[in-house]
């Protein structure tokens, strides 16, 4: 944006905030704050102290030592003000509660530092201080932080479509700072890659989460200004990462969260590989670093080591002083390694400490409890079915709403209470379906004797709903049919049986018409089906049938999870296709040239 069109500082935010910053400034001394294009002394020695402090909580946070990390930035003043905007945000550990009573707080904190960075914007390249172009990153990042915080509190659609336009600003401002980045004169080369680190954390990571969402949302965002590249993104992460700048090891979580769960929630195969180099790496400058050593458990999860990830959890959630969050996060994680091992009543153990002491979803906490007993089979106690009973009781007590909507996954769980009351306090393979709906199977595939142990209860469930059939809701038998022969494709597919997983989602869909209450298992089903499908080579006959998996079903449980998963793998058909096409290309260009010198011969 040049200069002539730059709107003024305050008119780039949206109404309410700037008549609440408006509102602010009016009640205050005029010289409270100084002019950011003035002649401020030592400016530049003070923002190189900041960094440096900074540096060293960043330090400091990732070895652990929180308290520490937290003292450094406590030691300026609380207030922001213009000789230092490194630490005008700081977050307390009880701050990142996501409690009601904290939010109005959160709010406050980033509305006051965005009126202070406001203050400091400059739009003239050629006279902008390194301090300024400081602030200019960290408005956008601000920026950002505000839109998360109006999601969580928002209470309808309207909250989020604030949101959004917050998160487009914000990404505006990124693009004004790679144009800060290439005209701006600098007055340190220490400062210099700062920004550039800001610069390359914030563009890479839109860049890689707007290439991630469906095609029907990318049309949307695209209409009005957003667009992405994966692999692009992806690279500027490396990037950063590898060069100086105190959001370098930023840059590599955000990787490896990139890889380890978006990814792998979306269906794509990790680079295992690149994770690995990256967590040693780190690993040997934060030894006892949880934050990495969540994530190589998290690596050794997927690649069916559940062993080893279980040991690292453990180990992560026996620090001392460590957020309450991140114990959850373990919790979680020990859970679906343990249920991976078939250690059910493990499993249900965690689930059960999540009930107790996390607020993100006991819906889905409850439901997950219940459906690790009920995997148990005959060996469930009379007390545990009891227990069963009270979970899914109480589990769609605990519904939520984010943006006036019910999460999509804890309707699901709602839908399966019913389910157990109407089939008489009976479900098939909760905590497998649990499995494969978490996508857990692919990790599976290591693990050959787990996969054969799985395919045998399965197949036992089938022969006991055969035999029993009378106990069953003849409205529901078609559903549990369906569920049967989904679980035991994916199975197959995972122990590298294609044709005989393909053959079970076929079953699936045949019973298209006469499933009543789990329709998602159809478009599901088409989609392990194509899958495997590629897997034997028939790439344009997965295509179609990723293709018609996407458009022609809609309003089903569970629909965005599936669109994500098949947006995926769409996407990975074609760059594999253009890779080939490029490949070819380079073979027939090599060719054509051996052609012509031989005929010159």
């Amino acid at each position: 944006m040049s200069q002539e069109e730059r709107p003024e500082p305050l008119d780039t935010l949206p109404r309410d905030l700037r008549e609440h910053l408006e509102m602010e400034e009016s009640d205050e001394e005029q010289d409270n704050f100084q002019d950011a294009s003035g002649d401020v002394p030592d400016e530049n020695m003070d923002l190189q102290m900041a960094l440096a402090d900074c540096e060293m909580a960043i330090k400091r946070f990732f070895n652990n030592d929180l308290e520490s990390a937290m003292g450094i930035m406590k030691s300026r003043p609380s207030d922001p003000e213009p000789e230092d905007n490194s630490t005008a945000v700081q977050p307390t550990p009880e701050e990142l509660h996501d409690n009601a009573d904290d939010r109005d707080d959160n709010n406050e904190a980033v509305c006051t530092t965005v009126k202070f960075l406001v203050c400091q914007y400059q739009p003239n390249y050629s006279t902008m201080t390194d301090l300024e172009a400081h602030a200019e990153l960290c408005f956008a990042e601000s920026m950002l932080l505000q839109a998360a915080l109006s999601v969580i509190e928002g209470e309808d659609i309207a909250a989020f479509l604030r949101a959004t336009m917050k998160i487009k600003n914000s990404y505006n401002t990124y693009k004004e700072c790679s144009r800060i980045l290439e005209k701006k004169t600098w007055e340190s080369l220490e400062s210099r890659q700062h920004f550039h680190s800001g610069v390359r954390l914030g563009l890479a990571t839109f860049n890689i989460m707007i290439a991630l969402l469906p095609a029907r949302i990318i049309t949307l965002l695209e209409y009005v200004g957003y667009s992405g590249d994966k692999e692009a993104g992806l690279a500027e992460l490396q990037t950063g990462a590898r060069e100086p700048g105190l959001r370098g090891v930023l840059c590599e979580i955000v990787s490896l969260g990139i890889q380890l769960v978006v990814s792998h929630f979306a269906g794509a195969t990790p680079n295992f590989h690149q994770c690995r180099e990256i967590i040693d790496a780190q690993l040997k400058v934060y030894p006892e670093g949880v934050w990495f050593l969540l994530f190589e458990g998290r690596l050794e999860l997927l690649r069916g080591r559940c062993a080893l990830a279980a040991a690292t959890y453990r180990r992560v959630a026996e620090t001392r002083h460590l957020w309450p969050q991140l114990r959850h996060l373990c919790y979680w994680e020990l859970m679906w390694a343990s249920a991976m091992m078939m250690d059910w009543r493990t499993a249900a153990e965690f689930a059960g400490r999540l009930i107790e002491e996390s607020s993100w979803s006991r819906t889905m906490y409850c439901y997950a409890k219940a459906a690790l007993l009920l995997q148990l089979g005959e060996d469930c106690t009379s007390a545990e079915r009891n227990h069963v009973t009270d979970l899914l009781n109480a589990a769609p007590l605990y519904r939520q709403k984010i943006a006036g909507k019910s999460l999509p996954m804890e309707k699901w769980v709602t839908k399966r209470c019913a389910r157990y009351s109407a089939q008489g306090g009976r479900l098939m393979m909760p905590a497998m379906e649990l499995l494969c709906l978490w996508n857990m199977m692919s990790a599976l595939a290591a693990d050959v004797p787990t996969l054969q142990s799985l395919l045998k209860k399965i197949d036992i469930a089938s022969e006991l709903l055969d035999r029993e059939e009378r106990l069953w809701p003849s409205a529901l038998l078609a559903d549990n049919r369906a569920l049967i022969f989904y679980l035991r494709g994916c199975c197959l597919s995972a122990l590298g049986m294609q044709l005989l997983a393909i053959q079970q989602f076929d079953k699936v869909v045949g019973l298209k018409n006469t499933i009543k209450s789990d329709t998602f298992l159809v478009p599901y089903a088409m989609y392990e089906a194509a899958t495997c499908h590629y897997n034997l080579g028939e790439v344009d006959r997965a295509v179609r049938m990723w293709q018609d998996a996407r458009k022609g079903y809609s309003n089903y449980s569970l629909e965005s999870r599936l669109q994500f998963r098949l947006h995926s793998k769409l996407e990975m058909a074609q760059s594999n296709a253009q890779g080939q096409a490029n490949m070819s290309l380079s073979a027939m260009s090599r060719t054509s040239s051996s052609h012509k010198l031989a005929s010159k011969r």
